[in-house]
């Protein structure tokens, strides 16, 4: 299976090309231990997890052209909504009856989307779509009355990304959503992920540059909210082509941004892995897992404990399959942890990680871009 890299799509940033095509289903996760079981298989691919607690997690990604949201109780995962036309790429909440889930309407030319959960149902809720075409690819929240949305300006998850794509970024005030400006340098840039902690602290990361074509190249690009604006803050960029596509942040001291390097677009793909300490970020050594290997997602409970999930790859192949990958921080080192790889044709792929404590995380996904995949950390092992 030849990769085809496109960065419009968050979560699948620096990874195969998802495309709408037809759906399958393989076998689901393993049962953790005597917990309740984590497994579940439906057709689609969830492309980002959020969890409040061991009883309440949310999934949201597509099946088809319509979009898909699954929700885990305490003891089981159920779909929650599909009947919509579009796609989402991006959810967060903070209790059990507050959640946002943000995406587009469309894989080529989209609007934004944002559904809204009010604790019994999830509901289509009206925000700014810039045009000719905009998406939303992260969402995060601190409080029912304070959430942000980032996304971009420009073509869907079906085109690459070229010169004339803008960040584009807004704010729920707890009545409406509203375009907030940011910055958006080079001849192109795209946020994908988004972090807040307060009302005065959030991150949105992503990727300037002239594009992911080949010839192309692009720098990380991190943008931090103070409570007044938006500015970009200096971020390393290792390489010729530099992506991020997931970040996460437990304090105002404490920030993670995680995606990859490389020395061309697609070729010789290394897992990246930036650190906020407060004053600036620096690159924090990775595994990268032979013979190529990117990150798409990242979540963190403390100083102590964060994971990273993405995807092992050959060169701009899945010959002979592309395979799940997760990375622990302990509070010392990045080290690989051993990720479940259900049968599939050509590959596993990991998207997005919530952790809620040391002893519970979801990770989620797609094998064969034909059907879900979902894997739970017990405290022991990723099953």
């Amino acid at each position: 299976m030849t990769r085809h890299v496109t960065l419009a799509l968050a979560a699948a940033a620096a990874g195969i090309t998802l495309t709408a095509t037809a759906l399958g289903s393989t076998a689901g996760a393993a049962q953790t231990g005597s917990a309740p079981p984590a497994s579940f298989t439906t057709s689609g691919r969830l492309l980002a997890v959020a969890a409040t607690s061991a009883r309440n997690a949310w999934a949201v990604g597509l099946d088809g052209a319509q979009n898909l949201i699954v929700h885990w109780n305490g003891r089981a995962w159920t779909r929650a909504l599909n009947s919509r036309g579009g796609f989402l790429l991006g959810v967060t909440a903070t209790s059990a009856r507050n959640a946002w889930a943000v995406g587009g309407t469309a894989w080529f030319r989209p609007q934004t989307v944002i559904e809204y959960w009010n604790g019994k149902a999830w509901k289509r809720v009206r925000s700014p779509s810039p045009e000719p075409s905009s998406m939303l690819s992260a969402v995060a929240a601190t409080s029912p009355r304070n959430a942000w949305a980032v996304g971009s300006i420009g073509p869907g998850p079906g085109i690459n990304p070229g010169r004339g794509t803008r960040t584009l970024i807004e704010q729920w005030n707890g009545r409406t959503w509203k375009r907030v400006p940011s910055p958006s340098p080079g001849p192109a840039a795209q946020l994908i992920g988004v972090a807040a902690t307060s009302p005065c602290n959030a991150w949105a990361v992503g990727w300037t540059g002239t594009g992911y074509q080949p010839g192309a190249s692009s720098q990380t690009l991190i943008e931090h909210w103070n409570g007044r604006t938006w500015k970009r803050v200096p971020s390393p960029s290792p390489g010729p082509v530099n992506n991020l596509p997931g970040v996460t942040a437990t304090s105002a001291r404490n920030a993670w941004a995680v995606g990859v390097t490389s020395t061309h677009p697609n070729i010789n793909d290394k897992t990246l892995i930036l650190h906020w300490n407060g004053r600036a970020w620096k690159r924090v050594a990775s595994p990268t897992p032979a013979p190529h290997a990117f990150l798409s997602g990242v979540g963190a409970t403390s100083r102590r404990d964060a994971w990273a999930v993405g995807m092992t790859i050959g060169q701009n192949t899945c010959a002979p399959r592309c395979a799940t990958v997760i990375e622990h921080w302990n509070g010392h080192a990045w080290k690989q942890v051993p990720s479940p790889n259900p049968p599939s044709g050509d590959l596993n792929q990991l998207f997005g990680v919530a952790p809620t404590s040391r002893h519970n995380a979801w990770a989620v996904g797609t094998t064969d871009y034909a059907s879900t995949l979902i894997v739970r950390w017990n405290g022991h092992a990723w099953k």
